[in-house]
Order: structure tokens, then sequence, then C-alpha cells
């Protein structure tokens, strides 16, 4: 099996790119229980809704935010796309759901914020 690194992906909001340590995207889907009486004692459901979450760790960079251009704060709305090093890519809308900063004495800045998607998304190269 051929593995592939981490290493050259990364992310978009908006156009700026940013410097990230990290990303993680989870794909959900959320199902409605639709079981009867004639449903011969078998569990049935349908499926309501899919969407994207996840986690996107980055370097602090003052020309590159998280309050630069463009701005990320809890309660934002942001397109956003998570590349992986080998080409394919999630294509998103997110709301930003959380912003939390990490400020080490002896180490560098980074940040992380989670997120959900809203509407549509992509997946592919």
């Amino acid at each position: 099996m051929a593995y592939q690194s981490g290493n050259g992906g990364y992310v978009e909001v908006g156009s700026t790119r940013l410097d990230v340590t990290g990303w993680q995207a989870r794909e959900s889907a959320d199902w409605a229980e639709t079981t009867s009486t004639g449903s011969g004692g078998c569990r049935e459901s349908i499926l309501v809704k899919k969407y994207i979450s996840g986690t996107v760790s980055a370097d602090f960079d003052p020309a590159k935010g998280p309050k630069s251009s463009p701005s990320i704060s809890a309660g934002d709305q942001v397109a956003l796309v998570l590349h992986t090093a080998s080409g394919e890519k999630y294509d998103l809308v997110a709301n930003v759901t959380r912003l939390s900063w990490v400020t080490p004495a002896g180490d560098k800045i980074n940040f992380t914020f989670d997120f959900e998607s809203t509407g549509a998304y992509t997946y592919g190269s």
C-alpha cells in the first residue's frame, strides 16, 4: 500500500493560504428513522443531511490571520478549501464554530479553528 505524508497539504480561507500545521475533516450524515409497523421488524431510515466538520491548526502570521484579511472569528462564515498533498481537496462554505489560541512562552504562537459546512460541498481533484 502506498502511504502519503500530510506534508504539502494546505488550507485556503477565501484567497488567503494559511501556514497550517494540520487539518482534519469529518464527513457525516444524519439519518431519520422511518420504521413503521410495515417495516417487517427491521429498522428503516432516510438520509436527512450530509455535512463536513473539522479543525484547522495554523502558525500565527500577523499578515495572514486569523485577525487579518480574511478575518477568522467564531460566528464567521468563510470560503474554505482543504488541500491534500496529492491534489485532492474539500471545497466548502464553512461556519467557524470556535477559535482557540496557543501562546507558549518558549515557542511560536498558533491558532486553531473548528468549522461546520453550510450548503453543498465538493470533494475531488
